[in-house]
């Protein structure tokens, strides 16, 4: 495990270089089976998900309704459909990085427009910095 000034340093070993890149590409199978599921194109799905901030999965339905009124992609999906893959996609992020709802949605709501790989690296920080030894 590192210390906080190896992680504020920007010391990364070889293994979490490997961590990072793994869930970089777990990220991009993510996306794409939520896209895929939904008939929406990959950067549709990251739209969609950067907009939405949420505490808990349950809120997700509220959140949605309200997007569907600016969203066109939003609108033009079965909404019971989008929230089950929401759903399924945060859940998913979570298990690959042991973060829990609020932190993915704040991470993909912080930085509109941020690319998968940046996604994953900020997931990835998150992650290890909830797990640094202090």
């Amino acid at each position: 495990m590192m210390t906080k000034q190896q992680f504020e340093a920007g010391a990364m070993s070889d293994v979490e270089k490997k961590d990072l890149a793994e869930l970089e590409v777990c990220m991009n199978e993510i996306v794409a089976k939520m896209a895929a599921s939904t008939n929406i194109r990959p950067e549709e799905a990251l739209d969609i998900l950067e907009n939405i901030h949420v505490e808990m999965v349950g809120e997700l339905r509220e959140v949605v309704a309200t997007l569907g009124n600016n969203n066109k992609v939003v609108k033009r999906v079965d909404s019971e459909k989008l929230i089950d893959e929401i759903e399924k996609t945060i859940r998913a992020i979570s298990n690959a990085t042991d973060l829990d709802t609020d932190e993915i949605t704040t991470i993909f709501s912080k930085v509109p427009g941020a690319s998968l790989a940046d996604l994953s690296y900020r997931l990835h920080v998150k992650s290890k910095l909830d797990r640094v030894d202090w």
